[in-house]
């Protein structure tokens, strides 16, 4: 696992570039009004302000946290930063003033904003979460010092038994997943933001085309939520029954399952970086929201 961790990080930071630099040869057209500039330069400075504090966050995490708590965290709490910044940034674009003007009605949705690949594989990925952490969390003992949910002990026979650890049980679960149910919530809203904020200017695509790069930046941000704790969880989980005395009937075949599920969390996780740290759009024009009927 020393080998497998340090190579998956540097198949994701490579993979992160690529995205990246790709996304930028997309550059998102010039916006048509002022407004319009004012309001994209507004919402990617908070990003990426988010972004900057989130890696101070996560490193401070990671060095202060106890017994590899604080490491689980980095990335989720990273990304509550990211969210934040996304956030803040849609509370600074204000409604237009000036004279009176005349507005066609309609009804903006969040599903019409997020990407649709994305937000399946984030979702995939949230669900096992969820199964996996509910299933070491029901199995977890208390380790040899009492501290519940950090063992795995297991009786064999009524002359064998065994523990190991560390296991992510309710130790690392239950913090994991405070920190994950707040950026989740913190994701509905910033979306939720992002949708009903008021138009900037006269160009509806233009302006649905920020309102895209603000879904994108949530949806990776969820995405960098729950990626990297998985894919740390995974390792753990697989680790410590690969080392028990007397694994499950079964187990062989989770820890394969979960060793492979490992590297395409480096892909997600990846794909998540690479959107951003390049928060450019596709270029795509977004959706017609549905006009109310007359």
């Amino acid at each position: 696992m020393g080998a497998v961790v340090p190579l998956a990080f540097l198949i994701g930071v490579f993979v992160a570039a690529t995205v990246a630099s790709r996304r930028r040869a997309r550059e998102f057209p010039a916006v048509a009004t002022e407004r319009l500039r004012l309001a994209a330069r507004t919402t990617r400075r908070w990003r990426g302000a988010g972004l900057a504090a989130g890696i101070v966050v996560a490193v401070a995490s990671a060095q202060f946290g106890a017994l590899g708590r604080g490491l689980l965290l980095a990335a989720p709490l990273c990304a509550l930063c990211v969210l934040a910044g996304v956030v803040l940034g849609e509370l600074r674009v204000s409604a237009p003033e000036g004279p009176v003007r005349t507005a066609e009605l309609q009804i903006r949705r969040v599903r019409t904003y997020l990407p649709r690949r994305l937000t399946t594989a984030v979702g995939v990925a949230t669900a096992l979460l969820v199964v996996v952490l509910a299933l070491t969390t029901a199995t977890g003992s208390a380790d040899d010092l009492g501290r519940a949910g950090r063992s795995f002990a297991r009786r064999c026979s009524a002359v064998l038994a065994g523990g190991t650890g560390p296991w992510p049980g309710s130790f690392y679960a239950l913090p994991l997943a405070v920190v994950v149910l707040a950026g989740l919530l913190l994701a509905a809203f910033a979306l939720h933001r992002v949708v009903q904020r008021p138009r900037q200017g006269e160009d509806p695509a233009a302006d649905d085309g920020l309102r895209r790069q603000a879904a994108e930046a949530v949806t990776a941000a969820c995405g960098l939520l729950v990626a990297v704790p998985l894919a740390g969880v995974s390792l753990v989980t697989a680790g410590a029954l690969s080392n028990h005395v007397c694994p499950p009937t079964g187990s062989s075949v989770i820890v394969v399952a979960l060793l492979l599920l490992v590297p395409v969390l480096a892909l997600l996780a990846a794909w998540c970086i690479g959107i951003l740290v390049a928060p450019a759009g596709s270029g795509r024009p977004a959706a017609t929201p549905e006009a109310v009927p007359r």
